[in-house]
């Protein structure tokens, strides 16, 4: 069976945020990033464990496309990929919620 990639709604938001604040100074690239963090998101349901663990937040990973990050969990019982969050690496982490 295949895995099912799954957005959260903070997911979501962050990845809006993300390409807007681009937009505000380079339009022409906005859109290009938010691509590039999507098509990051679907590289995960062929390679599941691309990403690194991170040590403070069991279960969660962590995929780069610098500057920014896309955090997701593995379900292998329901063979699904939860996409947490989408984050720029220079962000507090402090101020970093995950489901």
């Amino acid at each position: 069976m295949a895995y099912r990639l799954i957005y959260t709604r903070p997911a979501v938001r962050d990845l809006e945020e993300i390409v807007r604040f681009i937009a505000q100074d380079r339009p022409e690239a906005a859109q290009g990033v938010g691509l590039a963090l999507v098509e990051l998101a679907e590289s995960l349901l062929r390679f599941p464990l691309l990403g690194t663990q991170l040590r403070h937040r069991p279960g969660v990973r962590k995929a780069v496309h610098a500057p920014y990050v896309v955090l997701y969990r593995v379900d292998d019982t329901g063979q699904q990929i939860r996409i947490q969050r989408f984050w720029h690496a220079k962000r507090n982490p402090r101020s970093l919620h995950t489901e």
